[in-house]
């Protein structure tokens, strides 16, 4: 397993940070941002690369900067499965507990602003509007989980493939700016392999690829190369997807085909910030 080590690096410049105005630091005045400063470091990870694994003692959290970082769990046959993606300006970690509840790896090379736990911990403790954006953030994922979940019930699997391009477009435009200034339209990227998405959707390979072949025939997006997507038309994806556009917006997390772990998997979505089980 490829672990990344931790070393010291240089302190993060909260005041010009690219994620600044849509993380859970985003409250803080400027003697909060100064104490920021202090405990954050800019940590980068190689795609493939095991930020912390399950079971690990909890010693940082953070926000995602730059790239993409999935959520593992153990499958009941041992093997890994994804059950979350997170985005630049997404919380990564878990306060108030001492042990990691999943898996993170960088789905793509990324950007870690990370902080030491406790010290994190002390900030909520002397800010309360910084802990108000931690939980408003825990409580929007909690959302999302069960929208994710309940329109998911009966979703054909043309639904269920439109409603995660269309979420990746919306997020894969908060990244970065270069991307649309090269396109007229927004790139869906892929960060995860195709059995990945498939198994992610609770649906196979072959018709994963059917699916997507049949937005592009419709001309929904064209194909770039395997991980990446121009979506041509947002209006017509989200058409395709089945769901209004508002409810759209709140899809980013969770299994949609395992209604069994459905009560299981919200619990640990509230756990995994608030460390209680």
């Amino acid at each position: 397993m490829n672990i990344a080590t931790f070393t010291p690096s240089a302190c993060t410049k909260c005041e010009t940070c690219i994620i600044h105005h849509r993380a859970v630091c985003r409250a803080a005045g400027p003697h909060v941002l100064a104490e920021f400063n202090t405990i954050s470091r800019l940590r980068h990870f190689e795609r493939g690369q095991t930020i912390m694994a399950k079971g690990d003692e909890a010693t940082i959290v953070g926000n995602v900067v730059e790239g993409i970082v999935k959520l593992e769990n153990d499958a009941a046959d041992g093997t890994l499965q994804i059950v979350g993606l997170l985005y630049p300006s997404d919380f990564f970690g878990r306060v108030f507990a001492d042990n990691v509840r999943f898996t993170y790896e960088a789905a793509t090379d990324v950007t870690l602003c990370c902080m030491d736990r406790l010290a994190f911990e002390g900030i909520l403790a002397r800010h309360p509007e910084i802990e108000h954006e931690l939980l408003v953030a825990t409580l929007d994922e909690l959302d999302a989980m069960r929208d994710w979940v309940a329109l998911n019930n009966c979703r054909t699997t043309m639904e269920r493939v439109a409603a995660l391009l269309y979420t990746l477009a919306r997020r894969s435009t908060n990244q970065t700016c270069s991307e649309r200034e090269a396109t007229p339209h927004p790139i869906i990227s892929i960060p995860i392999s195709r059995q990945d998405v498939a198994a992610y959707l609770g649906t196979t390979r072959e018709t994963l690829s059917r699916n997507i072949q049949t937005l592009v025939r419709k001309g929904v997006v064209n194909m770039l190369d395997p991980n990446h997507l121009e979506l041509v038309d947002e209006a017509a994806l989200y058409k395709y997807a089945g769901e209004p556009d508002e409810d759209l917006l709140h899809l980013e997390a969770g299994n949609p085909d395992c209604p069994d772990l459905a009560d299981e998997s919200l619990t640990d979505i509230v756990s995994h910030f608030t460390g209680r089980d």
